[in-house]
């Protein structure tokens, strides 16, 4: 007799992924520091926390092999947009918040490229 199962449970997968509550975690956070005058840090702080989120669900699921590949890829988007929201938009704040999130996640993706390579 085959013995029963709940549905949607599945013993391929044991654990469940730490990644989506820092993730949205991230969005809301930097959203606060974007629509309060004033809290520009908590806004970098926020795409911070949502770049590390991406690179880590990014690594868990397995469609990239390192964390300096897709944190380097973070970094152009943030500062493509950026760039360009401070510069062709009223939105200046955002676009702030996007370039200097970009600083801080290349200067990352930079040391995690060193140490997967052990240089550092």
């Amino acid at each position: 007799m085959a013995e029963p199962t709940e549905p949607g449970l599945s013993e391929q997968y044991t654990r469940a992924s730490p990644w989506p509550i820092p993730l949205v975690l991230g969005i809301v956070t930097s959203e606060i520091g974007i629509v309060f005058d004033g809290l520009l840090p908590v806004a970098v702080g926020g795409l911070l926390l949502f770049a590390v989120s991406v690179v880590g669900i990014l690594r868990e699921s397995g469609f990239s092999d390192s964390l300096w590949k897709p944190a380097l890829g973070i970094a152009v988007v943030f500062g493509a947009f950026g760039v360009a929201l401070y510069t062709g938009t009223a939105a200046e704040a955002r676009g702030l918040a996007l370039t200097g999130s970009a600083v801080v996640v290349a200067s990352g993706a930079v040391a995690a490229f060193l140490y997967e390579t052990e240089r550092l």
